[in-house]
C-alpha cells in the first residue's frame, strides 16, 4: 500500500523529500503553466516545478499543481486551485507563476493584464493568505528568442502588472521575466535555444528540455535565497 500510494503522489506531481520528523517539514506548492509543470517520458519537455525539489533541504516538500495550457483564469475556473486550499497550512509557500496563457486571446484563458490578470491573482493570494501560508508572486519566465515576437519583452505588461501588484499588497516576488531574460542574454541566441525543445524540433522556445529546466529552478532558488523567509535557509543547490 505504500508504494502504491508513492506512485500516486508522483504521478500527481506530489515530490516528498523524506524526513526523519515529517510534522517539521516545510511544504512549498507551486501552481502555474506548462513552464512550471511536471511532464513524463517521451514527453521531452520539464518544467522548472519538476527539478526545483532537488534545491532544498530534505525536511522540504514540493506540491507541483501545475498544470500545461493554464492561465491565471482557466486554473481557477477550471477548479485546479480549489484542491490546493484546504492543503495549506501556517508557514507554508505558494509559488504563483501564470503570464504565458493569459496573453492568449480566447475567452477561457486571456486577462487582461491590470485588470482581470490581477484579479484572479488576487484570489490565489487571499486564499493563501487566509490559511496562513506565504504567497510568492513569480513573473512569467523568459522564452528563447528563437523569432522577434519571442524575445525580451515578450510578456508584454504582465511582469509589471504582476510585480504592481505584489509592491501594492506588500507581497514577495521573484521578477524571473528579467532574471531569465538576463540568463539568455549571458548565454547568447545559440547556448539559449539548446535548453529550449527548439533544438529538437526548430520551433518550441517556450517549453524547456531537462538542462533548461535545471537553469530556470536554480535562478528561482538563488533568488530565494535573496528573500529575508525562513525557506532561503533551505536552499541547497546543486549544480
Amino acid at each position: 500500500m505504500k508504494l502504491r500510494s508513492l506512485l500516486v503522489n508522483f504521478a500527481l506531481g506530489i515530490v516528498p523529500l523524506f524526513t526523519a520528523g515529517a510534522a517539521s517539514a516545510q511544504t512549498v506548492f507551486l501552481i502555474g503553466d506548462s513552464t512550471v509543470s511536471n511532464f513524463s517520458p517521451p514527453d521531452p519537455r520539464n518544467g522548472w516545478g519538476q527539478v526545483i525539489g532537488r534545491n532544498f533541504a530534505s525536511d522540504v516538500v514540493v506540491k507541483n499543481f501545475a498544470r500545461s495550457g493554464r492561465s491565471s483564469k482557466s486554473f481557477f475556473e477550471e477548479g485546479a486551485w480549489a484542491p490546493v486550499v484546504p492543503m495549506l497550512k501556517p508557514g507554508d509557500y505558494v509559488f504563483i507563476q501564470f503570464g504565458h496563457n493569459d496573453e492568449k486571446r480566447d475567452a477561457e484563458r486571456g486577462t487582461e493584464p491590470y485588470s482581470t490578470y490581477q484579479e484572479y491573482l488576487s484570489r490565489y493570494i487571499d486564499d493563501t493568505l487566509k490559511a496562513g501560508a506565504i504567497p510568492i508572486l513569480v513573473t512569467p519566465v523568459g522564452r528563447g528568442g528563437l523569432k522577434k515576437s519571442s524575445g525580451p519583452g515578450s510578456h508584454g505588461r504582465y511582469p509589471d502588472a504582476m510585480l504592481e501588484l505584489a509592491k501594492q499588497r506588500k507581497l514577495l516576488s521573484i521578477d524571473l521575466t528579467s532574471l531569465s531574460e538576463a540568463y539568455f542574454r549571458k548565454l547568447g541566441t545559440s547556448d539559449t535555444l539548446k535548453l529550449f525543445v527548439a533544438s529538437i524540433d526548430g520551433k518550441d522556445d517556450t517549453h524547456f528540455l531537462p538542462a533548461g529546466a535545471v537553469a530556470i529552478a536554480n535562478l528561482v532558488s538563488q533568488a530565494i535565497k535573496g528573500l529575508d523567509i525562513p525557506l532561503a535557509q533551505k536552499v541547497v543547490i546543486t549544480e
